[in-house]
């Protein structure tokens, strides 16, 4: 008798439901429109064309950027938080950051589009403090996406490697402490070396929510308005829907690249 939650055989049907989206977008993506059963790979030529490469670069530096710098915060907020920060205090914490996402994201980012316009409140406040007009928020740049998307990333960095390091043993802490190591040793040789999966995770994650973010790059301004939505939106209104389909392929493989590729190299790290 089993006694866990799910078993083996049950595990394996949910799995199977669960690819099956996965398995229409492989399937499309190298069928015409014609018929699933014909070849084609004019959606591929269409993504990897000039235009939409140029759009997918920008879109992958720009999470690229987030993703680092939200989940460095997030993993330093996360480890003094979990050594430095009593129990009740990280849960209210938690709670607290978790608020602004019960909100609907277009009113979250339409708020913050208030805060950082030209004439909103941290241009006031630097403008008081430097006694001259100050407009460095405003629509004509990308300083405001950036900004507000690492700050829409961070919680789930912070959620992330906050259970991570709360699973380390306490036999580590204490037995840094007797080695008198200082806080900084404490964090090289401890703190991150044995949670460095949940900063790949972290990563990973963070990654493709900044990819995935619309209304940061729709409210925001900046220099441009690319962004994924806008790119689907673009090939739904030229009607190439098989390309839709290669691009849901090609970031699928992708991640799953990236997962095993990480995976394996923490495991030759350990074995070594």
């Amino acid at each position: 008798m089993n006694d866990g939650l799910l078993s083996n055989k049950q595990f394996a049907l949910l799995f199977a439901i669960l690819m099956i989206p996965v398995l229409i977008i492989v399937l499309l993506s190298f069928s015409s429109g014609e018929s699933i059963y014909h070849i084609s790979f004019e959606g591929f030529k269409e993504i990897f064309s000039s235009l939409r490469l140029n759009e997918l670069l920008k879109i992958c530096i720009r999470s690229l950027v987030v993703s680092i710098t939200a989940t460095t915060i997030a993993y330093l907020i996360a480890y003094f938080l979990v050594l430095n920060a009593s129990y009740s205090f990280q849960s209210i914490y938690l709670v607290l950051i978790s608020l602004p996402f019960l909100a609907n994201e277009s009113i979250r980012v339409y708020s913050w589009q208030l805060l950082l316009s030209e004439d909103g409140l941290f241009n006031n406040i630097l403008s008081e403090f430097g006694s001259i007009e100050v407009t460095f928020f405003n629509g004509t740049n990308i300083v405001n996406i950036y900004l507000v998307m690492i700050i829409a990333c961070i919680p789930f960095g912070i959620f992330i490697n906050s259970a991570a390091l709360k699973m380390i043993p306490k036999i580590y802490w204490k037995s840094a402490e007797d080695l008198n190591l200082n806080a900084v040793n404490k964090f090289w040789k401890v703190g991150l070396p044995l949670s460095k999966s949940a900063v790949i995770v972290s990563f990973i994650v963070t990654f493709f929510i900044s990819f995935s973010l619309y209304s940061e790059v729709a409210y925001l301004g900046g220099d441009s308005k690319i962004s994924l939505r806008n790119l689907i939106s673009s090939l739904m209104s030229a009607s190439k829907f098989q390309s839709i389909f290669c691009l849901g392929f090609i970031i699928t493989f992708s991640l799953v690249a990236f997962i095993l590729l990480s995976k394996l190299l923490i495991g030759n790290k350990t074995l070594s």
